[in-house]
């Protein structure tokens, strides 16, 4: 896989900043750095006087102002879409996972070509086992879905940023306070609030939990993968995605074609068409490219808080595009998340570099 694009950083030092002509995929404009506080290019490199050193790796990637927020609202709304965009298909599930992967894959490569470069042979393998394990997510969630109830999936999933405060410490060296902790596990139990409170039936079977755990493993597994690499060297948001998409459809692909007969193929039509676009390009593309940069700009503990505020923009989607009720449980859990991510975001960051300096 020959290319153009970055080479590898030296671990410990800072990353080299790519020029606009290396192939940027956003430029922050003058104003919006200024107002926002930050005068960082979304392809993750970052200015001069915020390279990270040696000593504190992680001390660029908590940059405040508002600009990282705006992304990860972003990327907010677009993953919150997924699910009731996804209930509208018809076809079967894994006949639409290597269609959505099938297109966004071509894109996003030919959207590197059109920059002039190429997916790197160290991206390439980089993404490959990110890339594999978001792939076969897709098709354990595929196959979950069919003995288990949605509310029980989307519980399970709720339960991730607790899983990932485990892991902030040794993995990323992300400091966490107690507050912090708290506050994510109200976040937590808000999100299951909001989940639960539809009312709708909780089925499940042994094997359908031990699917549920597998599709929240294996996407752990992509979300922790893909922030090391964002904290360990730059990473254009758009190559790394292109990777990802590419091996996540190598993942697909076997599995499909030993389990779907021509008949299910044949049942993706019409409507479906106009889903899967939106499923791949604003969730899949632009959500997880726009994602992968926020991996660079926020600590792992905080992004994944944040990012269970998906759950109130997919009830509110439900609500309108598929007339599921919204109760006063979902309320009052939406408002408990609501307040859990603005105490978090209240937390400056230069104050958390300041109190891990103080640490050393």
């Amino acid at each position: 896989m020959r290319g153009v694009g970055r080479p590898a950083a030296v671990r410990g030092s800072a990353p080299a900043i790519p020029s606009a002509e290396a192939g940027a995929v956003f430029v922050v404009a003058p104003a919006i750095g200024r107002a926002g506080g930050i005068e960082v290019p979304l392809n993750g490199a970052v200015a001069p006087a915020q390279r990270p050193s040696a000593e504190d790796p992680a001390a660029v990637r908590a940059v405040g102002g508002a600009l990282p927020l705006l992304i990860m609202g972003l990327v907010v709304v677009s993953w919150g879409m997924g699910p009731p965009i996804s209930k509208l298909l018809s076809a079967p599930p894994l006949v639409s996972a290597v269609i959505r992967f099938g297109m966004s894959t071509p894109f996003l490569l030919a959207v590197l070509a059109l920059r002039g470069r190429w997916l790197s042979r160290r991206v390439f393998w980089q993404t490959a086992l990110p890339g594999l394990s978001f792939g076969i997510n897709m098709v354990f969630v595929f196959a979950a879905v069919q003995v288990v109830t949605i509310s029980v999936m989307s519980v399970m999933m709720a339960l991730q940023p607790a899983m990932l405060l485990a892991l902030v410490g040794p993995l990323f060296g992300d400091r966490v306070s107690f507050r912090q902790i708290v506050l994510t596990l109200l976040g937590v139990a808000g999100a299951v609030g909001v989940i639960a409170g539809a009312g709708g039936e909780f089925r499940a079977s042994a094997f359908g939990l031990f699917l549920t755990a597998m599709s929240v493993l294996t996407f752990t597994v992509y979300f922790v993968l893909t922030r090391l690499a964002r904290s360990s060297s730059a990473v254009d948001p758009m190559e790394w995605m292109a990777g990802i998409n590419f091996w996540s459809l190598a993942a697909a692909v076997p599995p499909t074609l030993l389990w779907v007969t021509p008949a299910g193929w044949r049942e993706f039509g019409g409507y479906d068409w106009l889903w899967i676009v939106l499923v791949a390009f604003i969730t899949g593309v632009f959500g997880h490219v726009l994602m992968t940069w926020c991996h660079g700009h926020l600590e792992v503990a905080r992004s994944s808080l944040y990012v269970l505020a998906m759950h109130i923009v997919a009830v509110g989607m439900a609500w309108m595009i598929h007339g599921e009720s919204v109760t006063l449980t979902q309320f009052a859990g939406a408002a408990v998340v609501l307040v859990s991510v603005a105490m978090v975001i209240r937390t400056p960051a230069s104050a958390r570099r300041e109190t891990a300096a103080a640490s050393r």
